[in-house]
């Protein structure tokens, strides 16, 4: 919604190897939360909310969008909810 478009591919084979390589690092932070009962793609897809989370928090940050005060209590609570 605030940032602009780039042609870069994600998501896809085309990636770049440092994309797909830094996306590979989230994943593996990511895996100790998938349930026995959730699949690979299930993995992927809470990676995939973990990095937009993450990346909205810092882009309405930087942008002056948020409190400053509020940014460790922020953070913790996206931590603590998708961790659970």
């Amino acid at each position: 919604m605030f940032t602009h478009i780039v042609d870069l591919p994600f998501a896809t084979a085309e990636a770049p190897p440092a994309l797909q390589e830094a996306f590979g690092e989230l994943r593996e932070t990511v895996r100790p939360l998938v349930r026995d009962d959730e699949t690979e793609a299930d993995l992927e897809a809470l990676t995939e909310v973990f990095w937009s989370g993450m990346h909205g928090l810092v882009t309405l940050t930087r942008n002056g969008r948020f409190r400053p005060e509020h940014h460790d209590r922020r953070m913790a609570l996206l931590l603590d909810r998708l961790s659970r």
